[in-house]
């Protein structure tokens, strides 16, 4: 009997921050037509040069642009609202082929509302068409998401090592140690 082959996908959902207008759009185009989700939720100006804890100097306004888009989930995101998304997201870009190809195969697998770092789980060979929805969702439940793909494996074992790791490497780049 051949075993069910199947391809692992950890991902991290970022939460964008805009601090100026021209993060959207570059200076000096002439668009004048700005959407009105992206004026109302301008951050103001961060500074670049801060005394960090334990009196070492250090470039705070990055850390705190690091910080807000890896902040835990917003109350709309949550274990079934990711899955819902994909699962729309797939339906959406690739159709109803490329949802009918994928939809026996596809679970999410973990989601962490602290962390906001899940797993999901899709067939070996459709995994791509997991990745690419991903990477196409925007969205969640009405909050601007940006989704990177962190580590495709073929054990979920192998996922979870790898999301420790890049959480202790955030943890010690903004402590300072690297």
């Amino acid at each position: 009997m051949v075993r069910f082959k199947s391809r692992y996908i950890l991902f991290t959902v970022h939460y964008p921050v805009l601090t100026e207008i021209e993060d959207i759009i570059p200076p000096n185009t002439g668009v004048t037509n700005i959407p009105s989700r992206f004026q109302a939720r301008r951050a103001p100006p961060l500074s670049d040069r801060n005394i960090l804890p334990g009196g070492k100097e250090g470039n705070l306004g990055k850390d705190i642009r690091t910080l807000l888009q890896r902040r835990p989930a917003p109350a709309g995101v949550t274990f079934n609202t990711v899955n819902a998304a994909f699962r729309d997201a797939i339906n959406r870009n690739f159709g109803d082929l490329g949802a009918g190809l994928v939809r026996a195969s596809v679970s999410l697998k973990y989601f962490s509302d602290a962390t906001s770092t899940g797993i999901i789980r899709v067939s070996r060979d459709h995994y791509r068409i997991g990745w690419a929805a991903l990477t196409f969702l925007n969205e969640i439940s009405g909050v601007n998401v940006m989704i990177t793909v962190d580590h495709v494996s073929g054990t979920m074992r192998k996922c979870e090592k790898v999301a420790i790791s890049k959480s202790v490497k955030v943890v010690r780049e903004l402590s300072g140690d690297l």
